[in-house]
């Protein structure tokens, strides 16, 4: 029973930390934050801080996998329930627009801090921690191209067709140059389907 309150403790400071951080990276740019501004937000103490992430490039790669499993198992929700090529190709650019709409803080983190050194280093960290999602997408479409409901390509092409006009419209949105309009992804999404589905497949409207 103590073991178990430790570790609901443990989690819900490192829960406070990281929620804390990315309030910080928001507001005061990922280079101007501090250890100490994230303590003070979080409430939780230095020795704390540095017990759950060591130095503030762990809790940047802490907080990138935690953004991102949150878009991967929202989006994994939403897949489970569509099960043909071209819901499946529309569900994924729909939802990566309309997520970064409604978690906007943590799809800018994502997209901001993809290149930045903290990240891009633990490359392997975050591929052990987030990979499953991308190979079952993968699996997914190589079994909608084989069954001849995809167009069929090698596999590195067709994330950029699918989320390539996407993510450069949130990269946009995440410098404010944009915004987010209404209606978008749906645009987005039936531009992806052109390109991806067979030439015999008659187009729908998916909801």
């Amino acid at each position: 029973m103590e073991r178990r309150r430790r570790s609901a403790t443990g989690e819900q400071s490192r829960r406070a930390i990281l929620d804390a951080a990315l309030d910080c990276f928001s507001r005061l740019g990922w280079a101007a934050t501090t250890i100490e501004d994230i303590r003070k937000v979080s409430g939780a103490s230095v020795g704390s801080v540095y017990h759950h992430f060591g130095a503030k490039e762990g809790i940047a790669v802490a907080l990138y996998i935690d953004c991102l499993r949150l878009h991967q198992e929202s989006l994994r929700g939403r897949l489970e329930r569509k099960h043909d090529a071209e819901a499946f190709v529309r569900t994924i650019v729909t939802h990566h627009i309309a997520w970064s709409r409604e978690h906007p803080e943590a799809a800018r983190y994502l997209l901001r801090m993809r290149r930045e050194e903290a990240v891009a280093s633990a490359e392997q960290e975050i591929q052990s921690a987030t990979g499953d999602f991308i190979r079952e997408g993968f699996s997914r479409m190589k079994a909608h191209a084989q069954a001849g409901e995809l167009l069929p390509l090698p596999p590195s092409v067709y994330m950029p067709l699918m989320l390539g006009p996407a993510q450069e419209l949130l990269r946009a949105w995440a410098n404010g140059h944009v915004e987010l309009k209404a209606g978008i992804e749906k645009v987005l999404a039936d531009a992806a389907w052109r390109c991806l589905r067979p030439e015999t497949a008659p187009s729908r409207k998916v909801p």
